[in-house]
C-alpha cells in the first residue's frame, strides 16, 4: 500500500541550490504547471496571493489528505480560496472508512465536490462535443470523478483522469494555471504527477521528466527503486506512458499544441491541412463551452 510519509533518505533539499531559489515558493515546471509547498496557499501580509496573481484555478494536493483538509478548513490559517477554484486530492493510500475525521472530510467533500461536479457536468459529461477535445481514457475506464479525493491502488488511472481533466480545461481557457502541492513541495507523488504531465505534453520519459523538474525545483526528493512507494509511482508511470502513446497514436491530431507548449521541443508541423481542420472543429466545440456556469453556490462564474 502506498504511504505518503516522508522518508529520511529524501527529505532534505540540496545545499548547492542557486541563491535565487526559494523552496518555500512554488516553481513553474512547464507552461502553466506549478509545483510547490502548502505555503503557496497562504495570503501574504500585503493581501496579495500567489493563487490570484498567477490565476491558479486547479489545485491538486499530493500530500496527506487529513493534514491538507485541516489546513484549508482551519480558520487559523490565512487561506482564502476563490469559489471557482477546483481542488483535487490525490492520495492512493487514503481510506475514508478508517479516518477519524469523518466530519471534516464530509465538509470538504460537500464544498469542493459541488464545484468539481458542476464543471465536469457542464464541460464533459453533459456535452457531446467534449469527445472532440481530449484523448480517450484506457478501455473500460470512465472520466467520472465522484469525489475531489482520488484514492485507491490504481494510480495509473488517476494519472489519466487528472491529465485529461486538465487538458480539457486548458483547451477551454489556456490562461488558467495549475498548482500541484504537498507539505514541503518535494514529495515523490507530486513529482510523479508532474512527470505524467510532461510525458503527456512533451513525450518525455521518466528520466528526462525528472531532470526537468529537478532543474526547476532542485530540492525534490529522489525516486529510488529500493523504496516501495517510489517503485509504485515509477511502475504506474511506465504503464501510463505506454498506454498514453498507444491511445494518442490512434488519434494523432488531437490536442497538438492547444493550451500548452508543443508536445516535443523539436516537433515539426506535420499534416498541416488536417491539423487546421481538426483545430477548427476543436474551436467550434470550445466556443460552445465558454458560457457561464453555476459554481460555488448561487453565483455564476466563468473559468477565468
Amino acid at each position: 500500500m502506498y504511504s505518503q510519509v516522508n522518508n529520511f533518505h529524501n527529505s532534505n533539499c540540496n545545499f548547492n541550490e542557486s541563491i535565487f531559489f526559494n523552496a518555500n515558493k512554488p516553481q513553474e515546471i512547464c507552461a502553466s504547471i506549478w509545483l510547490g509547498p502548502y505555503n503557496s496557499l497562504l495570503n501574504e501580509f500585503d493581501n496579495s496571493s500567489f493563487l490570484n496573481d498567477q490565476n491558479i484555478k486547479i489545485i491538486i494536493n499530493c500530500g496527506n489528505t487529513v493534514k491538507f483538509i485541516n489546513l484549508i478548513e482551519s480558520n487559523e490559517m490565512n487561506i482564502q480560496l476563490s469559489s471557482d477554484i477546483i481542488i483535487l486530492n490525490l492520495d492512493p493510500s487514503f481510506d475514508i472508512n478508517e479516518s477519524t475525521n469523518q466530519a471534516l472530510i464530509s465538509s470538504f467533500n460537500s464544498k469542493f465536490n459541488k464545484i468539481l461536479q458542476n464543471y465536469l457536468s457542464f464541460f464533459y459529461l453533459n456535452n457531446p462535443q467534449s469527445s472532440n477535445l481530449i484523448h480517450k481514457l484506457p478501455p473500460k475506464c470512465s472520466m467520472n470523478i465522484d469525489s475531489p479525493i482520488l484514492y485507491g491502488s490504481n494510480l495509473k488511472l488517476q494519472f489519466f483522469k487528472l491529465i485529461r481533466l486538465i487538458s480539457l480545461f486548458k483547451l477551454i481557457n489556456d490562461k488558467i494555471q495549475i498548482l500541484v502541492i504537498s507539505e514541503d513541495g518535494n514529495l515523490n507523488l507530486s513529482t510523479g504527477l508532474i512527470i505524467a504531465f510532461l510525458m503527456d505534453i512533451y513525450k518525455y520519459n521518466i528520466e528526462n521528466s525528472f531532470k526537468l523538474i529537478k532543474s526547476r525545483r532542485p530540492c525534490i526528493n529522489d525516486l529510488k527503486l529500493n523504496y516501495y512507494d517510489d517503485l509504485l509511482i515509477i511502475e504506474n508511470l511506465k504503464k501510463f506512458y505506454v498506454e498514453n502513446i498507444e491511445i494518442k497514436s490512434k488519434n494523432p491530431n488531437y490536442l497538438k499544441t492547444k493550451g500548452f507548449l508543443k508536445r516535443s521541443m523539436n516537433d515539426d508541423d506535420h499534416e498541416h491541412e488536417q491539423q487546421q481542420q481538426q483545430q477548427q472543429q476543436q474551436q467550434q466545440a470550445k466556443q460552445s463551452l465558454i458560457d457561464e456556469i453555476l459554481v460555488g453556490g448561487d453565483r455564476k462564474r466563468r473559468l477565468n
